[in-house]
């Protein structure tokens, strides 16, 4: 097991990292239901709900509750973004176009 592979895991909201270690096992759900990622996982996208584990040698390492997450696994490295609601553009801005400045 020395040569064992792992997941770079970091777990941020929109002020601070949460988490940040290695793992061989990151657990959570999505709207399929339960999943796990393992090292050498596909890469992927997900939003993420309820919670996420983390384990090392089939121990639990970490749990968060959440209500809703983004989790991106990439290359061994997986990155999960909490506080995703508080990313909302201003209505606004989305019904207006820019207006350049007249010259």
């Amino acid at each position: 097991m020395a040569n064992q592979k792992l997941l770079q895991v970091r777990v941020r909201d929109t002020q601070k990292i949460i988490y940040e270690g290695s793992v061989d096992r990151v657990s959570s759900f999505n709207e399929v239901g339960p999943f796990d990622v393992y090292p050498t996982h596909a890469n992927f996208i997900s939003i993420i709900r309820q919670e996420l584990a983390f384990y090392q040698h089939k121990e639990k390492v970490k749990e968060l509750k959440i209500e809703q997450a983004v989790m991106k696994v990439k290359q061994d490295k997986v990155s999960i973004f909490l506080g995703i609601e508080a990313f909302q553009l201003d209505d606004e801005m989305i019904s207006q176009p820019t207006k350049e400045p007249k010259k």
